[in-house]
């Protein structure tokens, strides 16, 4: 069967496909390669030119000719591949982009769904601002509670307080303009000790009997000493 046959084909051992960078690349060698042939014939042309009109240097002259155009016409259509290439390498590059554009946003948004998550619906939220303004009510609560004084009395008006004092200070204000007594509740300053009068003291002595003096605008009533 071998001998009929043949043996079977093996299929090309095949590598990774080239990249478009590295294609890019060699179609640039090959442009460069193809300018210098192309610079190579022109200066042929131009030394065909300068020797004599024979057959023979038209004949070099016309191939030479030929193979200027060759080449040419082969950089123009790897250039025109060239430009497919790099055309294909930008569309390439965006794709990239924009799937690491896609990926990057797929993460940010699963990222914030699971960030929301932890803190719940709206009606955890709202739960959570009712407490909160409950508990500032409690700490208002304990706050006036902790300043209250607890040495007031039971039955302590602290309104009627006020009102008392007030009527308080406008009777002294009162009392100041018009010269009256002050009320009875109020303590009355004490009296300078006024001295008895010698004389009159010793007047009381021997007379064995009570004298009325008058001393300061006051009048007294002496009695005499044991």
């Amino acid at each position: 069967m071998k001998r009929l046959f043949g043996a079977p084909k093996q299929a090309p051992v095949t590598g990774p496909a080239p990249s478009l960078q590295d294609t890019s690349t060699r179609i640039d060698t090959r442009v460069t390669e193809l300018d210098k042939k192309i610079a190579k014939c022109d200066e042929d042309l131009r030394r065909y030119a300068g020797a004599s009109k024979s057959g023979q240097q038209k004949q070099l002259a016309l191939q030479c000719l030929k193979r200027k155009k060759m080449y040419e016409q082969q950089r123009d259509q790897i250039l025109g591949t060239q430009f497919n290439v790099v055309s294909l390498a930008g569309a390439q590059e965006q794709a990239e982009i924009n799937v690491m554009t896609v990926e990057a946003m797929k993460g940010g948004y699963q990222e914030l769904k699971e960030r929301y998550t932890q803190i719940g619906g709206v009606m955890d939220i709202e739960r959570l601002m009712d407490d909160m303004a409950d508990l500032n009510d409690d700490i208002a609560d304990i706050n006036e509670a902790i300043s209250a004084s607890y040495a007031v009395p039971d039955g302590f008006d602290e309104a009627s307080f006020e009102a008392e004092f007030s009527a308080l200070e406008e009777e002294m204000k009162m009392e100041a303009l018009t010269g009256v007594a002050k009320p009875s509740y109020l303590p009355e300053a004490e009296k300078p000790a006024v001295k008895e009068p010698a004389p009159v003291a010793e007047a009381a002595a021997e007379a064995d009997r009570p004298v009325l003096q008058q001393s300061n605008g006051l009048l007294y009533l002496l009695w005499p000493k044991d």
